[in-house]
């Protein structure tokens, strides 16, 4: 997904989660990127671009938080971007406190909102104009 397309901040933080197969298996994946919109796990030869699931991430106070989620694309030898699937508010406020404690335990104590809006990328002119300037 493009810069100019996201909705939330992502996040880049390893998050270990259970993914749930529409036929009950199990796999513990890896959440290697995140944000309240989606995620991109690590490459899972058994997920599919299109396929829908149910995921399920450890709280700080070690209960779980179920998401349904659909695989969106896939980033060949890299992983599979994901997005969560009509989270209610409290759902994405229980998620962000998952993102804060991660961000913590690997000793980033950024007191980031994940409600916000990621920054646009500047557009080509404005890149152009201040590349120039920059020169001048």
């Amino acid at each position: 997904m493009g810069l100019e397309q996201r909705q939330h901040i992502r996040f880049s933080i390893d998050i270990p989660a259970v993914r749930h197969t529409a036929h009950g298996e199990k796999f513990d994946v890896e959440l290697q990127q995140i944000s309240l919109g989606g995620c991109l796990l690590n490459l899972d030869e058994n997920l599919t671009a299109g396929e829908e699931f149910r995921m399920l991430i450890q709280l700080p106070n070690g209960n779980w938080l179920p998401i349904n989620c659909k695989a969106i694309y896939e980033i060949k030898d890299n992983g599979i971007g994901v997005k969560f699937n009509d989270l209610t508010r409290f759902e994405q406020e229980l998620l962000s406190k998952i993102i804060s404690a991660n961000l913590k335990q690997s000793g980033l104590p950024l007191q980031v909102d994940p409600f916000s809006q990621p920054p646009k990328p500047r557009k080509d002119d404005e890149m152009r104009a201040a590349f120039v300037a920059d020169e001048g």
